[in-house]
């Protein structure tokens, strides 16, 4: 599926067939295949459809033999064969093939609890015209997003993307004030908000029902932290975590089209390729990006692992044009201050341009079992505090590989002290842009005055105090950077391509195993994904289980100069005067001083001022 749509009131509001396929077509992306509407005296529903499970069968929406509900779905539920094998034997009976039909069914034998058997990413709505009542829910880990708006005239739209609601007329398209703030402190704008004011999103592992009598929002699913910690030891439960991988890749792996990979030559990509290929009887696909900056290029290693087992690997040059920035940013909705959306974007144009509609990812790993530098820190922070200020440098240096001198250090090691640790949300403060407060301009910082500090964590965070600081970490990262960052740009970068990008290490079973075992086997000393990489071990090369981390993403310096016409274009004086975000002054200066002599430390507040313009310009103006 590619998206659905909805506007629901509970007094039968009238509502014009036009306004309903403006919403359904702003949530196209590219080609759709087919569609479909269903139109009633409360509810109003449309979707769009990119056919992976029953090509000619699953036209939505989809009813049930009475017509007394009907669903629109997008997603994929991996185990649909074995539920509807069970509702079979129930006395079930199917006019299609496909998973849409079987979330239907489930529904209609165990209400919202069926919620709890599905495996897989969706965002789905039910109507039920007994009961008036509509049900919408989201996948545990939010892969798939679904926004929705509450009108104050009692009408409630929803839509799996932004820009479809903004085309209903009772929406004003206006900037949530918070929003810019909460980027330039965490990296990205929290759930449930959104860049826009009066869009939210449904969060993950959440349902709502709606109805004359009321709006019911419920949790139905949530990582267990209460279950006991693993006891066996490092070989036995290396094991263990590679079978619930192995599981997790073969689930992914169900579609009635070809499914491609993703392929960086790092541990995460090179492990769901190498499981991938153990479970196919022909020669699979991967798909790679190079890039011509030495420091951020993999080429080599994901030649290396495509040699190793055989795959057919597609490989491009990544060259961003200024349609490709734009692009990307329209069908974000929001705008990022990272630059690992366009590759992304360039990723899934070319899967589409190779004739496939699924590709399996390694996304998820870093986030459920500590791939990224801070959790060192976190781990490293009470050695480090004891040690002189010289030898400090030296441990830091190997965590964070951009410190250059014992000042910067020093700098570094305060502004980590500066935060408490006890919730581990310093992976959060340590993304705050440390020019924002000189970014802003004099109105928005009056905006800004008004409105209390945004809360960033929708969770209770007391339920996590229990656990050690680096699973209260991994927690905050699966809640925040995953949700709010990670899955978004996979998610959305690969269906503005009409590709669905499958994570193949976010399976909930998978995720709750991952947070039972003791965090001395996550990040052992300073080396991350430790059980991960020993569980790789004799299957994988040695070198790819050894080597540091390498994200992918674009060097921002070269970006930056190779866009320097539309930056200086979309950051002219007049436009950031006319919009109103920063000031002109302190924008003149940086951009002055970053073409004069390159300063790096800029390249942040430049492509962050740089995406905000172009999303005003895009969604506002």
């Amino acid at each position: 599926m590619c998206g659905i749509v909805g506007i629901y009131h509970h007094n039968g509001l009238k509502v014009d067939r036009s306004i309903i396929e403006k919403m359904s077509y702003a949530i196209v992306h590219r080609g759709p295949d087919g569609e479909g509407y269903h139109f009633d005296s409360h509810i109003y529903l449309a979707s769009r459809r990119l056919s992976i499970i029953d090509l000619e069968g699953g036209d939505q929406p989809i009813y049930d033999k009475k017509k007394n509900l009907c669903i629109v779905y997008n997603g994929e539920i991996y185990n649909f064969r074995e539920i509807r094998a069970e509702l079979q034997k129930k006395g079930h009976f199917f006019t299609t093939n496909t998973d849409t039909e079987v979330v239907l069914h489930s529904y209609m034998e165990w209400g919202a609890e069926c919620l709890n058997i599905l495996r897989g990413m969706f965002a789905f709505c039910i109507w039920d015209y007994m009961k008036k009542e509509l049900f919408l829910a989201r996948d545990r880990m939010g892969i798939k997003p679904l926004y929705y708006s509450k009108l104050p005239d009692g009408t409630f739209i929803f839509a799996s993307e932004i820009k479809a609601l903004l085309q209903y007329p009772g929406i004003e398209k206006r900037m949530y004030v918070k929003a810019l703030d909460n980027l330039l402190t965490y990296g990205f704008n929290p759930a449930p908000h959104t860049f826009f004011e009066g869009i939210q999103q449904l969060l993950p592992g959440h349902y709502l029902k709606i109805s004359a009598g009321g709006f019911v929002d419920k949790e139905y699913w949530d990582i267990d932290l209460n279950m006991p910690l693993f006891q066996e030891d490092e070989q036995e439960l290396s094991q263990m975590l590679r079978y619930e991988i192995e599981k997790s890749i073969k689930y992914r792996l169900v579609a009635d089209v070809p499914v491609a990979a993703y392929l960086s030559g790092g541990i995460d990509s090179s492990a769901v390729v190498g499981i991938y290929s153990r479970f196919s009887d022909q020669i699979i696909k991967t798909v790679s990006i190079t890039f011509d900056h030495a420091d951020y290029d993999e080429s080599g290693f994901s030649r290396e692992v495509s040699k190793f087992f055989g795959t057919k690997n597609l490989e491009f040059e990544c060259n961003i044009e200024p349609e490709a920035i734009l692009n990307s940013i329209y069908h974000l909705e929001e705008p990022m201050v990272t630059l690992l959306n366009l590759p992304l974007f360039l990723l899934s144009a070319k899967v589409k341009e190779n004739g496939f509609k699924v590709v399996l990812s390694g996304d998820g790993a870093d986030e459920i079992m500590g791939g990224y530098d801070y959790f060192k820190m976190i781990k490293a922070m009470e050695f480090i505090g004891r040690q002189e200020s010289s030898f400090r440098k030296n441990i830091l240096r190997s965590i964070l590989p951009n410190i250059k001198t014992s000042l910067h250090a020093e700098i570094q090691y305060m502004l980590f002290q500066e935060y408490p640790v006890k919730y581990p949300a310093l992976p959060y403060r340590f993304q705050k842009c440390p020019f924002k407060e000189l970014m802003y301009s004099q109105e928005y910082k009056k905006a800004l005055s008004l409105f209390p500090e945004d809360n960033p964590f929708f969770f209770d965070l007391d339920k996590i105090a229990h656990r050690s600081l680096i699973d209260q970490a991994l927690y905050i990262e699966v809640k925040m950077r995953l949700l709010n960052l990670t899955l978004p740009l996979a998610d959305k970068m690969s269906m503005a391509n009409s590709i669905e990008l499958r994570p193949s290490f976010l399976d909930h079973d998978l995720v709750n195993f991952v947070f039972r075992i003791p965090d001395k086997y996550k990040i052992n000393v300073l080396s991350e994904k430790h059980i991960f990489k020993e569980s790789m071990k004799g299957f994988l090369p040695d070198y790819i289980c050894e080597r540091k981390k390498q994200p992918l993403q674009l060097p921002g310096r070269n970006f930056i100069f190779s866009a320097e016409g539309m930056i200086k274009c979309f950051l002219s004086e007049r436009l950031i005067k006319e919009k109103g975000y920063f000031d002109k002054d302190f924008m003149n200066r940086i951009l002055s001083e970053y073409f004069t002599t390159g300063r790096e430390d800029y390249c942040g507040v430049i492509i962050s001022a740089l995406f905000v313009h172009l999303w005003d310009d895009i969604f506002l103006k």
